[in-house]
């Protein structure tokens, strides 16, 4: 297969992986049983059909996808032992690194319940974002489950960076971006910083949570109420708990709280990607004054007018900026400082990656026999914690991905739950 050019954002992330591990997962849940040597030859045949196996990585940063061929034994599909829960796979997983270069950067397992198992992917993320994966996890699926619907052509990869497909039409102006960017770096002077922890900073810790049936709708019916986004609620609710729950240093000159968003920036290109493979993942954040962390309806319309003009501006140039300024500043910044740099230019205390596959292949097999689809996504130096949400039906489920060293278990839990109660007692 021909090589490909790393983009901006996989370049930065590539950096990142060099502190620690930017893995990434999606998993399903699904009724019945499953045989593993079923499992594993359907994976092997999943990742043949998309043109998928290791990914080789040249000093020019040029990338290839190769084919494992008959090699797929050594990496085989992992059949947890029983009595390992979800969660603390996930953390081990998103904790370890991909460290041999023959290895695919996907690591599919199973986890076998009463009536029903988990399975699902923990990846490197630089090589792919949330919508590839998503097309793997539906390859391995329709082999199982639905075979005449199964593909039989690869994926496509990306034959452009991020500015041919994002920026370089005349709509882009450089001097508007700048200006964008400059205006974001000062309202950021005022936001709250968390203090790194050295070493001890990189650890993450996964937990999923339950939410009740019909939420995601009760959410809806809200937004429209107010005329916002379900996005804009998600972000209002995740800035009331970071509030209460984050440790942030505490300054006079700065009392505002900053929270971001993940983006999927392929709608936003000027091709389809659609049926491409890759990373293509932007992201805009919210300023909270510190007098709208307590008023519900103040904090709501602040965020919504940010995203509007996050939208009027366009999301894909603005990330670009932000991209292009962050690749310059990484050669005079070691690895050491990378956290502490990105916590103090650019300090959010959340982030939140929110999903809905209510518009995808997966609702066609939803509930029978899939039941739940779960995402899971790193912290990055950006951020110390993020909310992964996903809808799926009617149900919302989402896992929290947060830093060993700002919030002990009990404290994550509690913060989740409070999250939770928030969207639930949302006015009709």
């Amino acid at each position: 297969m021909s090589n490909n050019a790393l983009n901006v954002f996989q370049r930065l992330t590539r950096r990142w992986e060099r502190i620690h591990p930017y893995n990434a997962a999606q998993v399903m849940r699904i009724g019945g049983q499953i045989d593993l040597n079923c499992a594993t030859q359907t994976w092997g045949e999943a990742l043949r059909a998309l043109g998928l196996g290791r990914v080789a990585v040249s000093a020019r940063h040029q990338f290839r996808h190769e084919a494992i061929n008959g090699e797929l034994a050594r990496y085989p599909v992992q059949c947890l032992s029983a009595g390992t829960t979800l969660d603390a796979h996930l953390t081990a997983e998103l904790n370890r690194k991909f460290g041999d270069p023959d290895e695919p950067p996907y690591r599919p397992f199973l986890l076998h319940g009463h009536d029903e198992f988990y399975f699902g992917v923990v990846y490197q993320h630089w090589v792919a974002d949330s919508v590839s994966i998503r097309a793997v996890l539906r390859e391995w699926f329709t082999r199982l489950f639905d075979p005449s619907a199964a593909r039989t052509r690869p994926l496509r990869q990306p034959e452009a960076g991020y500015w041919r497909l994002f920026a370089s039409h005349n709509r882009w102006r450089l001097d508007e971006a700048f200006m964008n960017g400059f205006r974001l770096h000062m309202r950021h002077r005022r936001a709250r910083k968390v203090r790194t922890a050295g070493h001890d900073d990189y650890p993450v810790r996964v937990s999923l949570h339950d939410t009740p049936a019909g939420l995601i709708d009760r959410i809806r019916v809200y937004a429209r109420s107010q005329n916002v986004k379900v996005q804009d609620v998600l972000l209002a609710a995740l800035a009331q708990v970071c509030d209460e729950f984050v440790p942030a240093q505490s300054r006079r000159n700065r009392p505002d709280l900053s929270v971001g968003s993940i983006l999927d920036l392929r709608r936003h290109a000027q091709t389809d990607l659609s049926n491409t493979f890759g990373l293509f993942l932007g992201f805009t954040n919210v300023v909270c004054r510190r007098q709208h962390l307590g008023d519900w309806p103040a904090l709501l319309r602040s965020i919504a007018t940010q995203n509007r003009g996050h939208k009027q501006h366009g999301p894909a140039q603005s990330s670009l900026m932000w991209m292009l300024g962050a690749m310059t500043i990484d050669r005079f910044v070691s690895d050491r400082e990378l956290y502490h740099f990105y916590r103090k230019e650019l300090p959010m205390l959340g982030g939140l990656s929110n999903v809905n596959l209510n518009d995808t292949w997966a609702a066609r097999y939803h509930p029978d026999p899939l039941r739940e689809y779960v995402r899971v996504s790193p912290t990055g130096p950006l951020v110390p914690l993020v909310f992964s949400t996903t809808t799926l039906g009617d149900k919302l489920t989402f896992a929290l991905t947060c830093r060993d060293a700002l919030l002990p278990p009990d404290r994550a839990t509690a913060m989740a739950e409070a999250l939770v109660n928030l969207l639930r007692q949302l006015p009709q």
